[in-house]
């Protein structure tokens, strides 16, 4: 599915306009600049999926947030959630959460 090069919300191919922000749509993933999204990583707790999104954004990456977390971060029946990134900045990206996660893990030893 692509997305709203605005808000990057989720739209269904033929849309003419965002139903969320109203900026018109581009006719073709090739009229949006080919922009691809893929899964960067899937989590539980909020507070890391917050944390992730920031640090990745601070690092110019662009995210999306998809699904629910549970608030108080328990991984309960809450859907996991997805944390997607441009095809192209998967790489850096990936640096960036697994440098992240190493920093975790030092931190508990």
């Amino acid at each position: 599915m692509p997305f709203c090069p605005n808000c990057e919300n989720e739209y269904s191919p033929g849309a003419s306009a965002c139903a969320v922000c109203g900026v018109r749509l581009p006719e073709s993933a090739d009229d949006a600049g080919g922009t691809e999204l893929v899964e960067l990583a899937r989590l539980f707790n909020v507070s890391q999926a917050e944390m992730i999104n920031e640090l990745l954004e601070k690092n110019g990456i662009r995210t999306v947030v998809r699904g629910e977390v549970d608030p108080i971060g328990i991984a309960s029946k809450a859907e996991m959630t997805s944390l997607l990134v441009e095809k192209r900045d998967l790489a850096r990206a990936r640096e960036l959460y697994d440098a992240y996660f190493a920093g975790e893990s030092r931190r508990q030893d």
